[in-house]
């Protein structure tokens, strides 16, 4: 039983810490200067299908408020 109790707990505690990690809005336009600047689109940004080669610059462009200048 405390198997159970212990599983639910850490499910709900997972529900409401989970929204807490989403990252910022990718559709501005300084995210989207970002994403052509490292050449993707927005439509493979939300598939997953960008690499990290590509994707952790993108977040330090998106993050640094410069846009794609």
């Amino acid at each position: 039983m405390k198997k159970v109790a212990l599983f639910v707990t850490a499910a709900a505690m997972l529900a409401l810490t989970a929204p807490a990690k989403a990252e910022p809005r990718n559709d501005t336009p300084q995210a989207l200067a970002c994403m052509k600047k490292y050449g993707f689109t927005y439509a493979q940004w939300r598939a997953n299908a960008v690499p990290g080669e590509k994707a952790n610059p993108y977040r330090a462009c998106r993050d640094s408020g410069k846009g794609g200048r």
